[in-house]
């Protein structure tokens, strides 16, 4: 990668599932070490928060409708984190999370490097 990016991450996620139930399919997809609410891997750091703007409705609605998902995951890269390999691993994460069936959709810098850009566009499986 020749541009430099802010690497933070922001994936809001969105399931029926409860914050441990998604801590543990996190940290599996990851083969990350879990303390608390935080998953730690060699690339990054994984904060799991339930998103105090969670609404029922909203979430299902219109393209802002992922701001209203029930969680959202906060990444920082770790000291050593290698750009390249972040963002393999901020891909692999939410291809895995979209093969379990669970919504979600990355806010960064590097959306376009993603796949599904992200998955803000829905349509492009």
């Amino acid at each position: 990668m020749e541009e430099k990016f802010d690497l933070f991450t922001k994936i809001f996620v969105d399931s029926d599932v409860d914050k441990e139930m998604l801590l543990d399919t996190v940290s599996n997809i990851v083969m990350g070490t879990i303390s608390g609410s935080s998953i730690l891997t060699k690339q990054a750091e994984i904060f799991i928060f339930n998103n105090g703007d969670f609404d029922e409705d909203k979430r299902n609605q219109g393209n802002d409708g992922f701001l209203y998902y029930k969680y959202y995951l906060e990444i920082e890269p770790t000291e050593d984190a290698d750009d390249r390999n972040y963002v393999l691993e901020i891909s692999n994460l939410l291809t895995k999370l979209w093969n379990v069936d669970f919504k979600a959709i990355a806010s960064c810098d590097f959306e376009d490097l993603l796949p599904r850009k992200g998955g803000y566009n829905f349509d492009e499986r």
